[in-house]
């Protein structure tokens, strides 16, 4: 018999039984690891809507809970094109009346006018701008589909 081979059987199951058990927990390590990673970059407590879309205007609110005296960064895209971007900041009584958020200042408004939009359908969405791995940028959407609105002039 080889030397490497265990002569007890017990001694083989064991020895598998600790390996199966050593990966698992290298799994288990590996998938707090990137929850923590994606929890940390993408924020789920992250909280805001897109209120009113229409031809003239797009208004809303963003907050970010952990940091809840910072204005975000909002920028709009309409139809996928990037069109503006502000600070999340304008006076919202009613979000702190719903208890959404405890400082008012959390709204956006961006006026539509001035970009000419064309006849017909557009798509809005609006993305809070959260800073990731150093100097990168990571947008993360307010509304889990785009806004569609219709422009008729």
């Amino acid at each position: 018999m080889d030397e490497t081979t265990p002569t007890n059987p017990n001694v083989a199951t064991r020895l598998l039984r600790a390996v199966l058990a050593k990966s698992f927990l290298e799994v288990l390590f590996i998938c707090v690891l990137a929850t923590l990673a994606a929890f940390k970059n993408y924020s789920p407590l992250l909280r805001g809507a897109i209120d009113a879309t229409d031809q003239t205007r797009v208004t809303g609110w963003a907050h970010d809970p952990q940091a809840p005296e910072q204005a975000l960064e909002v920028q709009l895209f309409i139809d996928d094109q990037f069109v503006a971007t502000q600070h999340a900041d304008a006076q919202r009584d009613d979000l702190v009346q719903a208890g959404a958020t405890r400082s008012a200042h959390h709204g956006f408004a961006f006026t539509l006018t001035p970009l000419k939009l064309s006849n017909g359908p557009h798509s809005a969405q609006v993305y809070a701008v959260r800073t990731a791995a150093g100097v990168n940028k990571m947008l993360l959407p307010l509304a889990k589909q785009p806004v569609v609105f219709q422009v008729s002039r």
